[in-house]
């Protein structure tokens, strides 16, 4: 997994929790092999450090595949205070026997399992609830099986801890690890877990990498394991190739990933600018042309001032053109009075004649809207970017709905532009709004990125709801002073 991630899916809201975890686990796993193998009590106390790193982690990762690790952000904070706690404890039992007291009492084995059945039960309600509103059936089998390696990993991970109470019942904690993997794999290879298409070169490269990685730490124990110095360095050696291995790995991939990015995005800027440029530059042309040939015929074009005047006011469009090229590009607003509803109907008035007949499109204008300090170009702009965003969002027939109104406290413009699209996936959602984020084959990921952009020079605030199959809402909200 963790070579899986690295390879393909560092840019995934899943990564990080996800690479985390299963680093974790790998140390749990070997570490358990070392202290059932040695006897050496070490070994276990890493194997304590690990357990509740665990537990946080698959939370963090459950929260994450949820797309609620932002509004639930104090439960994972307070979730990772307490365990991180838990694991404090045994990795500083070699420093003081107080440390080691605890660490083998109750005050560690109680609040972990009490914790442990906690987390695994609130993952279990909110995949469930997720998993009623899932409309795709592509995301049910993702939840289903995330479902399911909770129920797997839980209860056996759970036997860990029976036994070192001193019940008799098999350690079963590998198993649980070696099912949840498998199951994270197949949603991975099969169901797209990490929103990208995997191919059979980035399995058959991870799992050659995993293999050999599994198979030196195999061999280092296999000759160091009664040497605790060797061990320890031996096992620190294979990790560091590893993560540069991978990591220099993952540069390469990232790399021409971003290169092909910044190309496309630099080509569809320059097709932009290149249609805002056209028609100045054609009507000075055409200008030039007639000048140039009165001339030519002998005539006097002292009497043309009305070509000189085109001339003029073509250049200073070209300047003007260039100039609000430069201000989007730092968005730096220039305010002004800006009546909002009158933006959004000519925005509107003009989008419909574009989308045809197959999206309605409509505005709920709420009466009587004050007027605010904003730059209109910008907020225009932004306002662009949404309808373009939701008219791409529907593949067929559908409608496009973009409301304003007004909020008190504190006094605010709003602006929503709501699609009856095909949504977005919890982990979608959760980095719409981030730079060079897509999931278009054609996108380049500035478009929300930009609008956020708008609404933070203006100190206002850009939300984004949507579900898969339900359509998507995004809200523009405005100071009015």
């Amino acid at each position: 997994m963790v070579v899986l991630v690295c390879l393909r899916a560092l840019r995934s809201v899943l990564a990080i929790p996800l690479l985390l975890l299963s680093v974790d686990l790998a140390v749990w796993n070997f570490a358990q092999l070392a202290w059932q193998r040695s006897g050496l009590v070490e070994w276990h106390l890493i194997d304590m450090v690990a357990s509740p790193l665990g537990t946080v982690l698959a939370f963090h990762f459950m929260l994450a595949f949820l797309g609620q690790s932002r509004r639930l952000r104090w439960v994972l904070h307070g979730a990772y205070a307490i365990f991180g706690f838990l694991a404090f404890l045994p990795a500083a039992a070699e420093l003081s026997p107080v440390m080691r007291r605890l660490a083998f009492s109750w005050v560690w084995r109680v609040p972990f399992f009490t914790g442990l059945l906690l987390f695994s039960a609130v993952a279990t309600v909110l995949l469930v609830a997720h998993l009623r509103r899932a409309v795709r059936a592509e995301e049910r089998h993702r939840t289903w099986l995330v479902l399911a390696g909770v129920v797997v990993i839980a209860p056996l991970a759970a036997t860990e801890i029976w036994a070192d109470i001193g019940f008799h019942v098999p350690r079963m904690g590998s198993l649980g690890i070696f099912g949840f993997n498998a199951i994270l794999m197949t949603a991975a290879f099969r169901f797209r877990l990490l929103d990208r298409s995997l191919s059979s070169i980035t399995a058959l490269s991870a799992l050659a990498l995993g293999a050999l990685g599994a198979a030196a730490y195999l061999t280092v124990f296999r000759f160091f394991g009664s040497h605790t110095a060797l061990l320890v360095f031996g096992t620190v050696t294979v990790t560091l190739v590893m993560l540069a291995a991978g990591r220099l790995v993952a540069v390469i991939i990232l790399g021409r990933r971003d290169q092909l990015l910044r190309l496309a995005t630099l080509g569809r800027f320059a097709a932009q600018l290149g249609h805002d440029l056209r028609n100045p530059l054609a009507a000075l042309k055409g200008a030039t042309q007639f000048l140039r040939e009165e001339r030519r015929q002998g005539r006097s074009i002292d009497d043309r001032t009305e070509f000189l005047d085109l001339l003029r006011d073509q250049i200073d469009r070209l300047l003007g053109v260039v100039e609000d090229y430069q201000r989007l590009g730092r968005i730096e607003p220039v305010r002004a009075p800006v009546q909002l509803n009158d933006v959004v109907r000519q925005l509107v008035t003009l989008e419909a004649f574009a989308s045809g007949e197959r999206i309605s499109v409509r505005a709920e204008l709420s009466p009587d809207l004050p007027s605010c300090l904003v730059d209109r170009d910008l907020v225009a702009g932004a306002l662009e970017n949404l309808l373009q965003n939701a008219f791409e969002a529907i593949p067929a027939a559908g409608a496009v709905v973009v409301r304003t109104g007004c909020v008190n406290e504190p006094r605010r413009l709003i602006v929503s532009v709501h699609d009856t699209g095909v949504g977005m996936s919890p982990r979608t959602r959760a980095r719409a709004l981030d730079d060079f984020f897509t999931t278009k084959a054609g996108g380049s990921g500035l478009g929300l990125a930009f609008v956020r952009r708008v609404a933070e020079v203006h100190h206002g605030d850009l939300t984004l709801a949507s579900r898969e199959g339900r359509g998507t809402t995004v809200t523009l909200s405005l100071p009015i002073e």
